[in-house]
């Protein structure tokens, strides 16, 4: 049976995370938070079967499920670019600049490109210092 959390607090330590946590993944991540009818803005209501499910099928929103444009994961994935990269420069690796146009599929590819590649570095890095 699924329980009924009223309140941040009790959403935020459901995930084991800080209030304000949940509630940026609500705004970016498409958290599934209700809000009743009439209610103030700070009245919150969610179920824990739809938590856990949100869970289990990632950062895809609502919205790309259903196949409308999210202008949201647009942004996102250029915070994410903008991260790999810085992530890529801190480790001394290459990162093929990919032209904002591409398909979503081709931006998600470099991008797995370019972390395999930090990982890999990292992981050689970790075998040298245990070998030392």
């Amino acid at each position: 049976m699924s329980k009924m959390l009223s309140s941040w607090k009790e959403i935020a330590h459901f995930f084991g995370k800080g209030v304000r946590t949940v509630q940026r993944w609500e705004k970016t991540l498409d958290l599934p938070i209700h809000r009743p009818p009439g209610a103030p803005s700070n009245v919150v209501l969610a179920r824990t079967s739809d938590l856990e499910e949100w869970m289990h099928r990632g950062s895809v929103s609502r919205t790309e499920l259903e196949g409308a444009p999210s202008t949201g994961s647009v942004v996102g994935l250029s915070a994410l670019e903008r991260e790999v990269t810085r992530l890529a420069s801190l480790n001394g690796v290459a990162s093929e600049r990919v032209d904002s146009d591409a398909s979503t599929e081709e931006r998600v590819a470099s991008l797995t490109g370019v972390v395999s590649k930090v990982n890999e570095k990292l992981a050689s890095g970790a075998a040298v210092h245990r070998a030392a």
